[in-house]
């Protein structure tokens, strides 16, 4: 069977090769904007609450950097082992948009914040691969144009205008949609972890440009790229990809060439469509902007920040396989998300069984927050009321599916483990005498499966327990319901065989 890492590798025709390089926005969750000290990131505010005589670009007015945003970028930066710039600047990049009051975006091209570095793809089944980043730099966030509020016009919000960004750039390293995908998957987690914004796809806390293009297989050439915009979904990248990849083989194919042209996705319809002629830089006719002197970065300040970072999801991964045997799909997806990480590590060191406490998160935890709709940061559950309950149900106290139903109380009570236990009365009966008994009445009210039972259909077993739990109302211990019942079976088999020697 193939692994996932070569499984991305056969989504392509196998006569073309995909070059695939991405530009991903990151909304950053500072209390401000920008350059403006109105409100960052109220996503429930009415429209244009959030904008002030800054974002809408009123004369006069003089934009102020927001240092927490370049703390930001410089905290991604020491992330990815990039190179931090001792010295950055601003640029006005200049195109229309209705939503964009300027008439230009102040963004960085010279001299961004953060330059060459390397993120780590990994994949679920322990092999990696090297992506470059080629930079990442600061630049505000345009309004938001609405199409569908009004009759025949188009409604103006400008809460977003001034909205810090990270763009972060990679080379053109990527080859299949899927291997896409998991970039944008992991870096979306390497945000959340390091606290730089809320990562809400839906939102558009984080979007991404795809630039994709093909070449013949073997040829070091790039050819012509297009540029998919404004992707808020690891699905929706992985479709668009695959249904460009399918477009261009088909342009190339007759012998036509690709247009060099900015696309959009349709999820509904799973296509692309045109939407204009591809920039080049050039278009933009970038020019320092006047109002932000170039900003020096000291070496103390690099220091501290790198000081003050968190054990990045590379590193606790590492330690994972190494200090609890976990597989390499374990550790990938317990690190994902820093307060699974966190909920797993601190459970482990208080029950003792990394294998059982990463099944119950992954599987379980991760099924209810899932099923309630709940953030990784919302997850209710301590590390003593998750250890607590896999203990009892080691021991027997508490039945597999009872620890289940457990779990999904925690997100609506407070209460702990033995609260909730003696307030739903949901204690596991391990009385041996009681249990026999409700056995013994099941065995007797189907006597006429027993020889079958005898004969070696196991599978009945599940039945006969099924009906002692029913009786017991689910509270028996399932491994004594079985060893009882395999007793009684036994004592009938051989009370049969003495009457056939008879």
């Amino acid at each position: 069977m193939a692994s996932p890492a070569a499984k991305v590798m056969i989504e392509v025709d196998s006569k073309w090769e995909a070059v695939i390089g991405l530009e991903v926005h990151v909304q950053l969750n500072t209390r401000t904007k920008l350059f403006s000290q109105a409100r960052n990131g109220d996503v429930t505010a009415a429209p244009n609450q959030n904008a002030n005589l800054v974002d809408l670009a009123y004369p006069g007015t003089l934009p102020v950097l927001n240092l927490a945003a370049l703390t930001h970028a410089i905290r991604f930066g020491a992330a990815i082992d990039g190179s931090i710039a001792r010295v950055c600047s601003f640029e006005r990049k200049h195109y229309f948009y209705p939503d964009l009051p300027k008439g230009y975006q102040i963004s960085q091209y010279s001299q961004p914040i953060v330059g060459a570095g390397v993120f780590n793809l990994w994949f679920e089944d322990g092999q990696t691969k090297t992506v470059r980043i080629r930079r990442a730099h600061l630049e505000e966030d345009a309004g938001k144009s609405i199409h569908d509020w009004l009759p025949d016009s188009t409604a103006l919000d400008f809460n977003r205008a001034g909205t810090p960004l990270l763009e972060i750039v990679t080379e053109p390293d990527l080859h299949t949609p899927l291997e896409a995908a998991m970039f944008l998957r992991q870096l979306h987690a390497l945000v959340i972890w390091l606290d730089l914004g809320s990562g809400n796809l839906y939102e558009g806390a984080v979007r991404c440009d795809a630039n994709v293009s093909l070449r013949p297989k073997g040829n070091k050439n790039l050819g012509t790229a297009c540029e998919l915009k404004n992707l808020n979904s690891f699905k929706f990248l992985k479709n668009a990809l695959r249904y460009e990849f399918d477009r261009q083989v088909a342009v190339l194919s007759t012998g036509a060439s690709v247009r060099r042209e900015t696309r959009s996705y349709d999820p509904v319809s799973g296509s692309t469509r045109s939407m204009r002629p591809k920039e080049q830089d050039r278009d933009y006719r970038y020019l320092p902007d006047p109002d932000l002197p170039p900003i020096s970065i000291s070496e103390t300040t690099i220091s501290e920040i790198r000081s003050n970072m968190p054990e990045l999801p590379a590193t606790v991964r590492d330690r994972f396989l190494r200090n609890f045997n976990l597989t390499p799909d374990q550790a990938y997806r317990l690190t994902l998300e820093k307060p699974l990480a966190e909920l797993f590590e601190a459970t482990t060191e208080l029950c003792k069984d990394p294998q059982t406490t990463a099944n119950w998160i992954l599987g379980k935890v991760t099924a209810i927050r899932k099923r309630k709709q709940s953030r990784a940061q919302d997850i209710p559950i301590s590390a003593r009321q998750l250890s607590q309950l896999i203990e009892r149900v080691k021991d027997g106290t508490l039945g597999f599916n009872t620890g289940k139903e457990l779990l999904g109380k925690f997100w609506d009570t407070n209460q702990d483990l033995d609260q909730i236990i003696k307030t739903h009365d949901i204690t596991q009966i391990s009385d041996r005498d009681q249990i026999s008994r409700w056995a013994a009445r099941v065995v007797e009210e189907n006597e006429e499966l027993i020889p079958k039972l005898i004969n070696g259909e196991e599978k009945l077993y599940e039945y006969f327990i099924g009906q002692v739990m029913k009786l017991s109302r689910g509270k028996a211990n399932p491994q004594l319901v079985r060893q009882a019942l395999q007793r009684l079976v036994t004592m009938e088999d051989k009370h049969n065989s003495s009457e056939n020697l008879d």
